[in-house]
């Protein structure tokens, strides 16, 4: 049985505890969180009890995993707490607020004895990894350009209002647009040159939009954008892969619910694969397997260099060469 603690207790923090609970083989033992209120609604949640800080959950409970669910800036940070502490590590994305950071993190990672992985839960999402496959094996020919977006939804939310702090957050570049960068680097490999354009500065804190243009080293093409909206609306996801012999169209608005009838229940309604359930069942088969988890901080270095590369373009109006 392996001992997960968790370490922030907002949205994410939530969803990963709850997929925690139904894993099997696994233990939700404590969730932590420098506020209050929050760790009173884990306990009412959750049950689980709960500590204000990584150095309290490690002295008051025996825990396996550590999984850092807390604002990017804090990331650096609390890895190399769990790492001192000789922990399994799972962090969310992305994995670091700074290139030296991340790189930092890649050179600890090399030698440490234990796993660390890194939640780029894109990959994992159903649909995404089905348009993965059927690139890799050649269904559309060779494909010549790419088109994604992300957004639409409200302006997040989170503690202390950090999305709003260009400087802790990145942005919608670094929190948001890193999924379809990180999405496109796992499908066509490493990127050749970035130029990008933002309305930051322009618009709130909370409107922001950015527009990325990727060449990558095998002569892919791709437009990436992000969207952080501060009315409401609907959160959505669209990409557009153009091969030689066809072409692979996605919209999350226009997917179809599955519909499934179970025996002792006649009913039917929708089953939605959870994507953040399946990164954390394969970083709990990372460890009891010894093999390296879907996403290292090798990998996730890679993506955070292009989300950083993308955040100088659209600072400066370069190309910048990677």
């Amino acid at each position: 049985m392996i001992r997960v603690g968790v370490i922030g207790y907002g949205t994410i923090g939530r969803i990963h505890s709850e997929a925690w609970r139904e894993i099997p083989g696994c233990e939700l033992a404590v969730v932590a969180d420098v506020d209050g209120d929050r760790r009173a609604q884990a306990q009412h949640d959750l049950g689980v009890d709960t500590a204000s800080s990584l150095h309290e959950m490690l002295q008051s409970c025996e825990v396996d995993l550590v999984d850092i669910c807390v604002p990017t800036y804090l990331h650096e940070e609390l890895i190399l707490g769990a790492v001192q502490a000789d922990k399994h590590i799972f962090c969310e994305k992305p994995l670091a607020r700074t290139l030296v950071e991340g790189r930092r993190l890649v050179e600890i990672s090399k030698t440490y004895s234990k796993k660390i992985g890194i939640g780029h839960v894109v990959r994992f999402t159903p649909a995404y990894k089905k348009m993965h496959q059927s690139v890799l094996a050649g269904e559309i020919g060779q494909v010549g350009v790419v088109r994604t977006f992300r957004g639409g939804a409200p302006f997040p939310a989170g503690w202390n209002d950090w999305f709003a702090d260009y400087e802790l957050s990145g942005g919608v570049i670094l929190d948001l647009a890193i999924h379809d960068l990180d999405f496109l680097r796992w499908l066509f490999g490493d990127v050749k040159r970035v130029y990008a354009k933002s309305t930051r500065g322009r618009t709130s804190a909370r409107l922001e939009h950015a527009l990325i243009v990727l060449r990558f080293k095998n002569g892919v093409m791709a437009h990436v954008e992000g969207n952080w909206s501060n009315v409401p609306g609907e959160f959505y996801t669209k990409l557009e892969l153009a091969g030689k012999d066809g072409l692979i169209r996605f919209d999350s608005r226009e997917t179809d619910p599955i519909v499934a009838k179970t025996q002792n229940r006649a009913e039917i309604g929708a089953v939605a694969v959870n994507p953040y359930r399946l990164e954390l069942e394969d970083m709990l088969e990372a460890i009891r397997q010894d093999r390296a988890p879907a996403v290292s901080a090798t990998d996730a270095c890679g993506s955070l260099e292009i989300a950083l590369a993308a955040m100088e373009s659209a600072r400066t109006g370069q190309v910048i060469e990677l």
